[in-house]
């Protein structure tokens, strides 16, 4: 199964120039963990709900004041909408991450995320097991 057959394509942006407050607001908002920072469809970062808390709120730092940039994951791991899924769990498992963004020729098209994967791991072609503990490895 390729990653194109189960990314989410219905993306939760925001612009470079948003401050911290304002993806949160837009995680409440989509309930969502993360938003991906992008200029249109230029992927620059990735921010979480776990890095507004600890890298602004648990500083200290007012929300309305930090811009996501100084805050983000930038030029995050991507996978490719023609990357096999096992290969994309793979790269979550190994790097512990829940969700990664899915370019492709430099444009921002998807993300992938365990949550995508666990609602079609009976479709899978790829043994269930394998895509389990690779989930369970990224949520640790």
């Amino acid at each position: 199964m390729k990653v194109s057959e189960i990314m989410t394509k219905d993306l939760v942006k925001v612009d470079p120039s948003s401050m911290a407050m304002d993806a949160a607001e837009k995680m409440q908002a989509e309930n969502v963990g993360a938003v991906l920072v992008a200029d249109g469809d230029h992927l620059r970062g990735i921010v979480t709900d776990r890095q507004i808390a600890t890298r602004v709120v648990a500083s200290g730092l007012d929300p309305a004041e930090i811009p996501v940039t100084d805050i983000m994951t930038k030029n995050p791991v991507t996978a490719s909408p023609d990357m096999e899924l096992e290969d994309a769990t793979r790269i979550m498992g190994d790097n512990r991450f829940r969700r990664v963004p899915v370019v492709k020729d430099e444009r921002l098209v998807g993300i992938i995320s365990t949550a995508d994967i666990a609602a079609h791991a009976r479709e899978c072609n790829v043994c269930i097991n394998n895509i389990l503990n690779e989930v369970a490895k990224a949520a640790k």
